[in-house]
């Protein structure tokens, strides 16, 4: 699959990050993430939330 440069090395950030073997395992983790987080808010109505460690809150919101 042809990435733009910047998508690339993103991608490679976060597979680094998360120690992915391969950019093709980050890809399907976020995919999978992605389709755990729509169906949870399209399905069960369910809101998600971040919490920082200082208690503070905030919605996440996908379009």
């Amino acid at each position: 699959m042809e990435l733009p440069e910047r998508l690339r090395g993103r991608l490679d950030q976060l597979r680094a990050m998360s120690e992915a073997g391969t950019i093709t395992q980050v890809v399907k983790r976020a995919v999978t993430l992605y389709d755990v987080l729509l169906s949870a808010i399209r399905n069960g109505r369910e809101r998600i939330i971040l919490r920082s460690v200082d208690g503070t809150e905030r919605e996440l919101l996908i379009p």
